[in-house]
């Protein structure tokens, strides 16, 4: 066992290539899992007890015989991250059902559920992208309903995101989802956030479909605490201009500004050109995004776990 490639399985500190699952597994048949992926940041966690409350609550729902506890998970991450030779940007936490009853297809049951943590190595964000903002474009794909629990629950049920961040075009970091009704709701693998001209800030709220990550739980109640206007809802291609600035969220990225937002490629008259003209362009001098960001540096140091 090498420490560059080591996992923790139902608790033991494993080799990657020595787990398994069952070929039963819904999990692997249909991408049943439930996960939550965290920030490391200098060799802790960031926000661990809210990922794990998370995590908790998701599998309520769909497991409820849950096979592990939140003590169990934390000694978990602790004995991964003293065992691995460098710190990795993130860690993904992820439950799966275990093999169905009778290892038969139409069986309705399932065997004992199985989790594991799972480090993952990556280039940490571009921190020229956080002074300047990133390009993004409205995605040809419309969000999940907000009836599908795929919008609730961080499931591994990721086609849709995948074949979308594969295809995007690569001059953006991220295509926005909107609804029905054309409201923006999030992103790909990222919340959404608004910045209105008179600093309020905008964000679609949960029961329209957008999944509730624990980066966007963080800074609603940092913006609560601070006093800060708060408005549920969002806007669509068409209103845009009510945005002095936009920022994305998620464990990896934290925040990052968005620079512009395009047209949809599929909407564009000659198919295949390139879209030079953005609906819109960020107008926020970066001095309240600072804050933010400065704010949830500061939650995390406050709730950090050693």
């Amino acid at each position: 066992m090498t420490e560059t490639n080591l996992i923790v399985m139902n608790g033991k500190l494993i080799a990657a290539e020595e787990a398994s699952i069952s070929a039963f597994d819904p999990g692997f048949l249909y991408g049943e899992t439930l996960f939550t992926t965290l920030g490391v940041r200098n060799g802790s966690c960031r926000f661990l007890g809210r990922h794990l409350n998370r995590l908790m609550e998701m599998a309520s729902v769909l497991h409820p015989t849950s096979p592990f506890s939140p003590e169990q998970i934390r000694e978990g991450v602790r004995s991964l991250l003293l065992a691995l030779p460098a710190p990795p940007q993130l860690l993904r936490i992820t439950l799966t059902p275990g093999h169905l009853d009778g290892f038969r297809l139409d069986s309705g049951g399932s065997g004992p559920p199985s989790w594991m943590i799972v480090p993952i190595f990556r280039k940490g964000p571009d921190p020229i992208a956080e002074q300047s903002g990133v390009p993004t474009e409205i995605s040809p794909v419309p969000a999940l309903s907000s009836r599908d629990p795929r919008s609730r629950f961080k499931t591994g049920n990721l086609f849709l995101s995948r074949w979308l961040r594969r295809n995007k075009p690569p001059s953006r970091f991220e295509l926005l989802m909107k609804n029905t009704r054309g409201y923006l709701l999030e992103g790909t693998v990222s919340n959404l956030f608004f910045v209105l001209k008179d600093e309020t800030v905008l964000t679609p709220p949960e029961q329209w479909g957008v999944l509730p990550g624990v980066i966007r739980s963080v800074l609603i109640d940092l913006l609560r605490a601070r006093g800060i206007p708060l408005q549920w809802g969002s806007l669509t291609p068409r209103t845009l201009n009510r945005a002095k600035g936009a920022f994305l969220t998620n464990s990896f990225i934290e925040m990052l500004p968005i620079r512009t937002i395009y047209p949809e490629t599929a909407s564009n008259p000659s198919p295949g050109a390139n879209i030079t003209e953005p609906l819109w362009r960020s107008e926020d001098n970066m001095s309240f995004f600072s804050l933010l960001k400065t704010g949830l540096q500061d939650q995390a140091d406050e709730e950090r776990e050693e």
